[in-house]
């Protein structure tokens, strides 16, 4: 799949209207939101920055993320829906809310507004520019440590463009929630996730390799700078080995 009208497409005849009309309220309350497909699901995002997504399922629909903040200001409208871990579900023989739907979407368009907006140049620790910064401080200190875009997002390479060790993901989460991909030793990474799954995360694409998803708001910055040097290193040593040959 391709776009988000091929998405709904491929669902169930009976549930395309309603998922139809989920995508226009959303575009409608967010006209400046680019619409793609991110972790296979609907996305839309500003500035670069997930905003929300929505993904149909057997009986229900989901909308993602659904903060504390969010279900506290809607809480009247919201009390009907079932939440669970960051989705409200909407079941899909229902009316869709379309105006309700509208309100979450313009209630997280002003919580990335206020985020990212803060008065003078000073960036938030949780602003994708605050994030950003831990980690190029922290690669910064990393010997030839080299940033380089890739596949649209911040990587950082052992040396100019050669040996990732690091990259950047923002659209992979259907939280909305900003994250590092790294790899870890052998057999670390289930360890990792099942211990502490509020930090630690599979990651497409790169975890059948063995990486890990970190979530950047939840981990403090000794242990963040920790995993990086220790993915600077296993990649550096991967490298050195290949030249040996």
């Amino acid at each position: 799949m391709a776009s988000v009208r091929e998405y709904i497409a491929s669902k169930p005849k009976d549930s395309r209207a309603s998922l139809e009309a989920v995508r226009k309220a959303i575009r409608k309350a967010l006209p400046k939101a680019e619409e793609r497909l991110a972790y296979q699901i609907p996305a839309y995002t500003l500035n670069g920055v997930g905003a929300l997504y929505f993904a149909g399922w057997k009986s229900h629909y989901s909308i993602y993320p659904a903060s504390d903040a969010m279900v506290e200001a809607l809480g009247k409208e919201l009390a009907r829906y079932e939440r669970s871990k960051g989705t409200i579900k909407f079941p899909l023989p229902e009316p869709v809310p379309v105006r309700l739907i509208e309100r979450i979407a313009k209630f997280r368009a002003g919580q990335l507004t206020t985020r990212d907006g803060a008065k003078g140049t000073r960036k938030r620790k949780d602003s994708r520019a605050g994030q950003l910064d831990r980690i190029r401080r922290i690669c910064a200190t990393l010997p030839s440590s080299f940033e380089k875009p890739s596949h649209g997002t911040p990587c950082f390479f052992v040396d100019e463009g050669k040996g990732c060790f690091a990259m950047f993901s923002e659209h992979y989460r259907p939280d909305g929630r900003m994250s590092l991909w790294v790899p870890v030793g052998d057999g670390l990474q289930p360890l990792m996730i099942e211990e502490a799954p509020d930090v630690y995360f599979h990651p497409p694409y790169v975890g059948v390799s063995g990486w890990v998803g970190i979530i950047l708001d939840a981990i403090k910055d000794d242990a963040l700078e920790s995993h990086l040097r220790e993915a600077w290193r296993l990649i550096a040593a991967k490298r050195k080995k290949g030249t040996r040959r």
